[in-house]
């Protein structure tokens, strides 16, 4: 009876093990990760010799370091929730695709100047304004940025391992890292602050139009309109969410001074009239006045945010030679 009992069990068992996939006890499998090969030990369930499910794979990196990813695997790769943790110490959490930990952007990270330490080592992508002059020293800078740059708010302190970038007050910063501890101090009128802490692996300069305004759509024009040899060219126009860019260069092949009144021009679209948008914190080039012959110039004219369809531009312009009546600027644009 006893070994009947036992033979039924071990078949129950193979038929959990063909249905659920195995646990195994600390197997070396090789793993063709998306970043390189890895031979390491791994614990976790397993469908058809592969990492399939939840599971714990431990190795080395390029450098000899240990260490060691456990969470959600997808046919041999880290595939959903899952942790990091390197033998020094370091700790990454998050979301995992492809093996690569997906950095938390948008409303995800709306809690990381409200509860920090709910994120701590997760990987985060922000962008923000520096604020106050970098730290420079022992290899390290350190960053103070408003992340609502428009508002002054949601302040962050930024770790970056290396101290040879140029970065100044007023830059704009892209960063991804990971969460580290909250930093508290005092600001300049006594208050207490708690600040969250990010220490950066991936960090670019941003131009404020990148940082602020990024381009939702850009089209090509390259419509050009001459009189008297003075010739105007609407090169492209850029729609983003909060202002619609026009790129234009003027080509003075006249006799006489040229000036386009840029602060003149007006966009009309679908029964609306719109006139230019100063951007005084905008990096744009400007298109230059009193244009000597000979000279051409390039810039770029702003106005608020459109639809992206067709509009009409129109230039005011002027020579200095009274006797050339120069006629405004039209240009019909085609959206396609």
């Amino acid at each position: 009876m006893m070994k009947k009992r036992l033979a039924f069990a071990v078949l129950v068992f193979g038929m959990m093990l063909a249905l659920f996939g195995c646990k195994n006890g600390g197997e070396e499998v090789t793993l063709e990760l998306s970043f390189g090969s890895r031979t390491g030990t791994y614990t976790g369930d397993m469908v058809d010799g592969v990492p399939n499910g939840q599971g714990k794979f431990t190795t080395e990196n390029d450098a000899g370091e240990s260490w060691t990813y456990e969470g959600e695997f997808k046919n041999g790769h880290f595939e959903g929730e899952g942790k990091t943790t390197w033998d020094s110490g370091q700790v990454e959490v998050g979301t995992y695709k492809n093996d690569v930990l997906v950095p938390m952007t948008g409303d995800d990270i709306k809690s990381l100047f409200t509860t920090p330490e709910d994120l701590k080592n997760h990987c985060v992508e922000l962008v923000g304004k520096v604020f106050s002059a970098p730290e420079y020293g022992d290899g390290v800078v350190s960053l103070q940025m408003w992340t609502d740059y428009a508002n002054s708010e949601n302040n962050i302190i930024v770790y970056i391992l290396d101290d040879t970038i140029d970065v100044n007050v007023d830059d704009y910063v892209r960063v991804v890292g990971i969460v580290g501890d909250v930093v508290t101090g005092v600001n300049a009128f006594g208050a207490e602050l708690t600040v969250p802490s990010v220490t950066a692996s991936e960090y670019e300069i941003l131009s404020y139009k990148d940082a602020v305004a990024p381009t939702v759509q850009e089209y090509e024009l390259g419509q050009s309109q001459s009189q008297y040899g003075y010739t105007i060219t609407v090169e492209k126009v850029e729609f983003a969410e909060i202002e619609t860019r026009v790129y234009v260069k003027v080509d003075n092949r006249g006799k006489a001074t040229f000036d386009l009144y840029s602060f003149n021009t007006v966009v009309t679209q679908n029964g609306k009239q719109y006139e230019i948008q100063d951007n005084w914190e905008a990096d744009y080039p400007e298109i230059q006045s009193n244009l000597y012959p000979g000279v051409s110039t390039e810039g770029v004219i702003v106005y608020p945010p459109m639809e992206q369809q067709d509009f009409q531009i129109i230039f005011d312009a002027y020579s200095d030679d009274y006797h050339e009546e120069i006629e405004k600027y039209v240009f019909d644009v085609t959206i396609p």
